[in-house]
């Protein structure tokens, strides 16, 4: 009989090399960066938005001469290709992969190549609700409350990175199901975070005035989570519930695909 290591080592092996036939995408895969506004990886393309916010946007995550890409591996390029659809569609990402910073560097690497606005969030065990919804501080000897990463990347419209998704406690699920579902969020302040599409409608129907009586937050269409996690349970922590797992788009991350590793050490 084997162990579960054992087996879990030969799936992820296989996994890797299967991997490797994939179709190779070119390195200059990048056209049209600086005049035309528009990415293209492969056969993927994405309109780029100015920023309005500069400072939030990473870099010196890529190197990017005349157009092209240079230093990025075929899994890497891959993994850009992949997020770029996911996002074209407005759907959420779980990169998941081993310990180490290469998922973190991929998400900020898709975030500097498509000069997205980011809101970063490390999750721990001792991660409240309000370190994503709003916090209750003193200004002038007046309390008030203040929006959170979650909350200002919903309203203006970022990218907003979750780290060590498999930290969550429970009391922080419920938030994170509701705003990745629904777009929606109850605010201490009184305020209701309301998806784009709804809000636009009840805004004909109602009126701005009405809107703003019933204290409703439009959420930006361009809102995005992208979650960064470890398989659990080969790696400590707690697995994602069901309803929380399905509401992302999971792709396995890793540091370096078993094809180029192999044809790097042939070459040598």
């Amino acid at each position: 009989m084997y162990k579960p290591a054992v087996t879990v080592r030969r799936i992820d092996v296989l996994i890797r090399i299967l991997s490797g036939r994939k179709t190779i995408v070119s390195s200059n895969c990048v056209r049209g960066y600086s005049s035309e506004g528009k990415v293209t990886i492969g056969d993927v393309s994405k309109e780029i938005e100015t920023p309005s916010n500069v400072e939030y946007v990473p870099r010196k995550y890529l190197k990017i001469n005349d157009g092209e890409l240079k230093n990025l591996s075929q899994s890497t390029l891959r993994n850009l290709r992949w997020m770029m659809q996911k996002d074209s569609l407005g759907q959420d990402m779980f990169l998941l992969g081993r310990p180490g910073p290469h998922r973190r560097q991929v998400a900020m690497q898709y975030l500097e190549l498509t000069k997205r606005e980011i809101e970063y969030v490390a999750l721990t065990r001792d991660t409240t609700e309000s370190d994503l919804k709003q916090r209750r501080e003193i200004q002038n000897s007046t309390a008030k409350y203040f929006d959170q990463s979650a909350v200002r990347a919903a309203v203006e419209g970022r990218v907003l990175v979750l780290e060590g998704i498999e930290k969550a406690e429970r009391n922080v699920l419920p938030v994170l199901n509701n705003l990745l579902e629904n777009r929606e969020m109850h605010l201490e302040d009184g305020r209701f975070l309301v998806p784009a599409e709804r809000y636009d409608k009840l805004l004909k129907e109602h009126g701005e005035e009405e809107l703003q009586k019933w204290r409703l937050v439009r959420v930006d269409e361009n809102f995005r989570v992208i979650a960064l996690g470890l398989p659990v349970p080969r790696y400590s922590g707690q697995p994602l519930d069901p309803p929380l797992r399905s509401r992302f788009q999971a792709r396995d991350v890793t540091n370096i695909a078993f094809g180029v590793r192999a044809s790097s050490i042939f070459q040598h």
